[in-house]
Formats: structure tokens, sequence, C-alpha cells
């Protein structure tokens, strides 16, 4: 692992645009110390000062009775599929496989959903991949695994359901922090990730 002194030297020789994509996209996994070497980058060469607000907020975890508080608000919302609220919500896993003579397409989806939209759409997902799976090479391997991999993880739906909650809060943190939690907010962004759409701030627009 580099030192202290060693990153300093490098950010130094970076470019305004190599130091502004690092801001922008690669803060959140960044040490305590290398942040604050981003941070004097970004004072010293005069660049955007909104730049330092964007680090903060990408890099402001959720932690304690915050994260427990956000974790409740997330599972207290209507389900984004029937709009209904007949149950807290839950993360869930889905995988596919459909194959056609030399080709496998295998997916992998987190959705955030109702105990019913979850459980049927992991069910629909598994048929599909029971009937549509084997017509290939690497179907045939991957085909018996997802069904029985998922099949298998009905019985840990509370543990897997946790672990996709909390991703989704910490691969959103800087978009809460900016757009803050209230139930409108939180419905769009699990709306949208429910449908893969890629979550971005309007070509970060720091205003």
């Amino acid at each position: 692992m580099y030192s202290v002194e060693e990153i300093r030297e490098n950010y130094k020789g970076f470019s305004d645009s190599k130091i502004e994509n690092i801001a922008k996209k690669e803060s959140k996994g960044l040490r305590k110390d290398v942040l604050g070497i981003l941070k004097e980058e970004i004072e010293k060469r005069n660049l955007d000062k909104n730049l330092i607000s964007w680090v903060e907020t990408e890099t402001k975890t959720y932690d304690g009775i915050e994260r427990d508080s956000l974790i409740k608000k997330i599972q207290n919302l209507n389900c984004p599929k029937c709009a209904e609220k007949k149950d807290r919500l839950y993360g869930f896993e889905i995988n596919q496989v459909v194959s056609v003579l030399l080709f496998a397409n295998d997916t992998r989806n987190e959705k955030v959903l109702c105990l019913s939209c979850g459980k049927k759409a992991k069910l629909k997902a598994i048929l599909i991949t029971f009937f549509a799976g084997w017509w290939s090479r690497r179907g045939i391997l991957l085909t018996p695994w997802i069904v029985i991999k998922d099949s298998f993880n009905f019985l840990f739906i509370n543990k897997i359901s946790d672990k996709i909650i909390n991703r989704l809060i910490d691969e959103n943190t800087g978009h809460f922090r900016r757009k803050g939690t209230e139930n409108g907010t939180l419905n769009r962004l699990i709306k949208r990730r429910n449908e893969k759409e890629i979550l971005e701030d309007e070509g970060y627009d720091f205003t």
C-alpha cells in the first residue's frame, strides 16, 4: 500500500481532469487520509469548490441510528411494483438464464419489492431458467446451479434482503445526502434501480 506522501506526490502529477474524475467517480472508495489529499488538490488548483461538497456527500456514510432509521423508512414504503403496502419491502436477488444454441444469457438483478411481488418475480425467473436455460453448453452448466441456488434462497429471504438494502444505501449515499430521503425520493430511486436504470445526477450538476 502506498504511503500518504507517495499518494500526495502522485496526485500532484495528475491533470485537473484526472482530479475531477477521481472526485466525481472514485471518492467513495478512498481512504480518509487520501480524501484529505484530494480536497487539498481541489483547493490548490482552484477547481470547482462544489467538488469538495460532492466528495463529502459521497463519503459521509450512514451509520448507527441514522442507518437503522433509513432502512426502516425503505422497508415501510409502498411496493414500487404493485403500489400497495401489503407488507414491508424486501431486497430480492433474481437470477435468470436463457439459452439459444451456442448463446447463453445469464442475468442477475437486485430488486426491492413487497414479499408477494418479490416471490412472484423470483419464481418467474426460476421457471424461465428451468425451461429456457438448458439449450447451450454453458446453459447446461448454469441452469441447475441457478435453479437450485435460487430455490434454496427462499429459505434466507431476510438475510439476503438485509444485504441488498444495505448495499442500496451504500451505493447511493451521495444521492441520499444531496436529494434527501423523503418517501418520493426513495420511491423514485428504488423504482429506477429495480428497472436497472443507471442513477446519475445529470452530468454531476453541483448546483
